[in-house]
């Protein structure tokens, strides 16, 4: 029986009914919810996934929400139930806190109606509420939890004016006002999606990553007891199973790699801190989990046992506050390096930025890991500040003669170049000490701002190599120079680095891979991956919902002229192989078609005769009609490798050009003789003689653009083999929280 009460407030009188709830929204997400929710997604269905009861409903961070007409009483006060799991925190600008919009758990509301159970950046939240009487605001004082389903609740009572917020049952939070009416929105209740944009170019950037069950929303006010009654009437299961992106959300797309190594989904770039701990590989690298676009860098985190099938892990590090409305690492995790330290300890450095002028902006921070899984981190805070250099990013480590050393990719003014430092003792955040540049950097330089992403390694007896990824000045992703890894061979004498030419080598042969990760094997060998960025629009990256892909993992070893690396793909790729070889002898001019194996495919062109002039090489991606192909050849009197993509795509999608041109180094590596290349969709490693490598990215547009074969402008001979590989799709860890 309903309890009918009235008040005055403000000389209004209104009716409400203390604990009787009459349910206007009841989504369970099992296909008969009797209110129809209307699901909006770009992609070609909603995702659904294990839920709390049955199944739920899986939002992608960017795109999707559901939504459906809700009207409520402004007198009898309403109660809100959903069970959530939250993959990561919304994302936002890279701006100062307060200038951060919030995304919505669930709202309907205006700017001045309705209610909003908000959240932010750095996982504050709490529930905003408008009434006759003025906005009442609850905010929680912990950051919402991550990875793990709980029950949210709110309710309003205009009778007595108190808004109340739960967390699994529990009061978190409650106000009270006079009492006042509730002052409804006339808009539609969202889940997912906030009343208020937060647009980046071609994106909105504050949707949310999570999994939903069971929303409600009453009319009337839910008792305490009711709402733990409820929290507590479920077992959810591991949240990481409900977190998974499923297969269908990507199942038509024609683009995305298949065996390359990836987020499940959204935003990638730059591998880094790649480790080796017992038989287990991780790899740390810059995520935006939220959709497919670039701000407030996460670090990712994935694990393999043998670089190619891996498991994606939680995120390792995340932006975060020390105080209300600042953190020395507000602005962004960037990259950095992990290794093992004293103790077996893993440490991570990493590139800090904040938004103060003086408070190491951008700093070099640590953090410190005991766990076997390298999950759990715990933050010690900002080292090195930039002073004496004019910026500086991304940090290498490395131990040596008793002592961290540490390089970090800096801008020194007149060129790019190395900030160089070293630390004996580091349970002292302030052991580290400037040195003196460990190589004349201004005559090494291409004409850059600043380097990026600096690996330093051993390369064999004597012999050290140095990798940088000059950027900004004269450097341009598609001009000359183009944005590219560069390296030196040479002498270290634990203090100084004597390259054996100041002139850098290219590390590819063409450009399109970038800042690669490294660590040794088992045996010894120094493994490297890297990124292979887009090369298409803005906009074509949203509608895919995914941006960029890390390379095949490289063997790097010097080659046997003493000063150019070699680089070849690594043995247990082998594995991917999907039954016995194609095998065929192709002989004459002209272009002459292999096969066909699919979108993923491995491919050997071993030419026994070698021409003296023209071009040679292989064609790849091609359609039936010959509309597309995608042509890399040698290009004999030049010595250059050519890629062509004039007619790789019959789409609009792709950028940059189309003609690209690589010198090639005949007396490193040998004359051009065994091309192996591996294509993943759009993504394809090269291999030559070994020895040679370089990667890029082709869009065919055609589902039937999969064969392959070679080309010559004059007689030539190849033995060609070919393999269909198998996917490996990166799988989801399983384990709870801890």
């Amino acid at each position: 029986m309903a309890i009918a009460l009235s008040c005055a407030t403000n000389g209004s009188a209104f009716a409400q009914t203390s604990v009787n709830t009459q349910a206007a929204i009841d989504w369970r997400f099992e296909g008969a919810d009797k209110e129809r929710p209307q699901f909006h997604t770009q992609f070609a269905q909603p995702d659904f996934v294990p839920g709390v009861s049955g199944r739920a409903w899986r939002s992608d961070g960017f795109s999707s929400w559901v939504s459906a007409p809700l009207s409520l009483d402004a007198n009898r006060g309403f109660s809100v139930e959903v069970w959530l799991a939250l993959e990561s925190y919304p994302s936002g600008y890279e701006a100062p806190a307060d200038r951060l919009i919030p995304a919505s758990i669930l709202q309907q509301a205006t700017r001045d109606a309705g209610f909003d159970i908000f959240i932010d950046a750095f996982g504050r939240w709490g529930f905003r509420v408008s009434t006759s009487g003025g906005a009442i605001r609850v905010q929680a004082k912990e950051p919402f939890p991550l990875n793990k389903w709980v029950h949210v609740a709110a309710t309003y009572d205009p009778y007595s004016g108190e808004a109340r917020l739960y967390l699994n049952g529990q009061l978190l939070a409650a106000k009270k006002t006079r009492p006042a009416m509730f002052r409804p929105a006339m808009s539609a209740l969202e889940i997912a999606n906030s009343w208020q944009r937060a647009p980046l170019g071609a994106f909105n950037i504050n949707g949310l990553n999570a999994a939903y069950d069971n929303v409600k929303v009453m009319g009337g006010v839910l008792s305490p007891e009711t709402i733990a009654a409820n929290a507590n009437s479920n077992t959810p299961p591991p949240a990481a199973r409900s977190l998974v992106v499923p297969e269908t959300r990507f199942a038509q797309d024609l683009q995305r790699p298949r065996y390359h190594a990836l987020p499940p989904a959204n935003w990638t770039n730059e591998p880094h801190g790649l480790i080796r701990r017992g038989a287990t590989w991780h790899m740390f690298y810059q995520r935006t989990p939220n959709g497919p676009y670039k701000t407030l860098m996460t670090w990712g985190h994935m694990k393999s046992e043998d670089l190619v099938h891996w498991t994606d892990l939680p995120i390792a590090l995340r932006p975060e506050l020390q105080t209300d409305d600042f953190g020395f690492d507000m602005k962004g995790i960037w990259s950095g390096d992990v290794v093992t330290g004293p103790g077996g300890f893993a440490f991570a450095f990493y590139t800090s930025v904040n938004h103060s002028a003086t408070f190491y902006n951008p700093g070099i921070s640590m953090a410190i890991s005991d766990d076997p899984d390298l999950i759990n981190w715990k933050k010690a805070g900002p080292l090195i500040d930039r002073t004496g250099v004019r910026d500086f990013r991304d940090p290498y480590v490395w131990f040596e003669g008793g002592e961290a050393h540490m390089i970090v990719g800096a801008a020194l003014g007149s060129s790019g170049g190395l900030a160089y430092y070293r630390c004996a003792n580091l349970a002292s955040r302030s052991c580290w000490k400037r040195q003196p540049p460990m190589a004349p950097f201004n005559e090494m330089d291409v004409g850059s701002e600043i380097w990026e992403m600096p690996v330093f390694e051993k390369i064999a007896d004597g012999k050290y190599v140095l990798v940088a990824n000059p950027i900004g000045g004269k450097v341009s992703k598609y001009g000359e120079p183009t944005t590219r890894g560069v390296y030196w061979i040479g002498d270290w004498d634990g203090a100084t680095f004597k390259p054996d030419s100041l002139e850098p080598k290219m590390l590819d042969v063409l450009p399109g891979h970038l800042s690669p990760t490294v660590a040794r094997d088992a045996g010894g060998e120094l493994v490297g991956i890297g990124i292979v960025d887009e090369r298409r629009t803005a906009t074509a990256q949203l509608r895919a919902g995914w941006a960029h892909s890390f390379s095949l993992p490289r063997v790097w070893r010097l080659l046997p002229d003493g000063k150019t690396l070699g680089q070849s793909p690594l043995r247990s790729l082998e594995q991917l192989r999907n039954g016995s070889p194609l095998d065929i002898t192709l002989a004459g001019s002209g272009e002459r078609q292999a096969g066909d194996l699919g979108r993923m495919t491995e491919i050997k062109a071993l030419f026994s005769s070698l021409p003296t002039q023209g071009t040679y090489g292989v064609t790849l991606a091609v359609s039936p009609d010959g509309r597309e192909a995608t042509r890399l050849y040698y290009d004999v009197e030049r010595r250059e490798f050519v890629l062509d993509k004039t007619h790789s795509t019959a789409g609009t999608d792709d950028e940059g050009p189309h003609i690209l041109r690589g010198a090639y180094d005949e007396a490193a590596f040998g004359k051009p003789r065994d091309f192996h290349v591996y294509v993943d969709h759009s993504v394809v490693d090269v291999f030559i003689n070994d020895a040679a490598a370089f990667s890029f990215r082709i869009y065919p547009a055609g589902v039937n653009s999969t064969g392959f074969g070679i080309l010559s402008t004059s007689h030539t001979e190849a033995q060609v083999q070919a393999w269909r590989l198998n996917a490996a799709p990166v799988t989801l860890d399983q384990a709870e929280p801890r």
